[in-house]
């Protein structure tokens, strides 16, 4: 059951153009997967979700779980008894430790937890439209949308039911800082900073027709200031 679990899902994400096929058989090759069927868990309250919450963003390893022996180059895991590998205690060399840790670091600017349905970027930028939903929305999100709602009371989303939020529009401002926020955070950029003078920069222009932006792009070309990796043939 649980290898069906495990292919079922990497199929669902192949097929929506999430992993490559090159990736989906490496996922398929590992010997111990990660993936687990286990009914023991139930979200019956708010505790229960915020304890899958931290356990979906804990670290890889615990430092509490791990000793290092300096002067024999190993490294002791401890845990709990695990059924699976019939042991609770394992000796890593340094470096065979290191590599094994390193695997769970994602490259940089890769983001590996991924939220759908009600916590996906999308739907929850539009949390304040769904009454039912913002009533039970964390504390903090409400809190985050007094100032912007004019609530003064993070309860007083449940008394939202009746409201039509459908004709909001979103202040175009907050929209720019998301977007530069969101880029430094992912990215560890900031598109707004000049990268050459560290100077504070500002959209003056966005250039969406075809024939303009080709002009634009001339003119930079012509100037020996082409942007990186542009090829100059490709406007003919």
């Amino acid at each position: 059951m649980t290898e069906y679990f495990r292919r079922t899902v990497l199929e669902f994400f192949t097929d929506k153009k999430l992993l490559t096929e090159q990736f989906t058989q490496n996922l398929l090759s590992w010997k111990h997967s990660g993936f687990s069927i286990d009914n023991s868990v139930r979200i019956l309250d708010e505790r229960s979700r915020e304890n899958l919450a931290q356990y979906l963003a804990r670290p890889p390893v615990s430092l509490k779980k791990i000793h290092y022996e300096g002067f024999k180059g190993r490294v002791l895991f401890h845990t709990h008894y695990n059924e699976y590998f019939k042991e609770n205690v394992h000796m890593f060399n340094a470096c065979d430790f290191l590599a094994e840790l390193t695997q769970h670091i994602p490259p940089k600017g890769v983001q590996l937890i991924r939220r759908y349905g009600l916590y996906s970027s999308r739907i929850k930028g539009a949390w304040q439209s769904m009454p039912h939903v913002a009533a039970r929305a964390p504390t903090g999100w409400k809190i985050q949308q007094e100032s912007q709602m004019g609530i003064s009371n993070p309860e007083d989303f449940e008394t939202f039911e009746n409201t039509d939020f459908s004709d909001d529009s979103p202040d175009t401002h907050a929209y720019k800082k998301a977007w530069a926020r969101l880029l430094s955070k992912v990215y560890e950029i900031d598109p707004m900073v000049c990268p050459k003078c560290g100077s504070a920069m500002k959209v003056i222009a966005i250039i969406q027709e075809p024939e303009e932006i080709k002009r634009v792009l001339r003119h930079l070309v012509k100037q020996g200031r082409p942007p990186p990796g542009f090829d100059p043939a490709s406007l003919n």
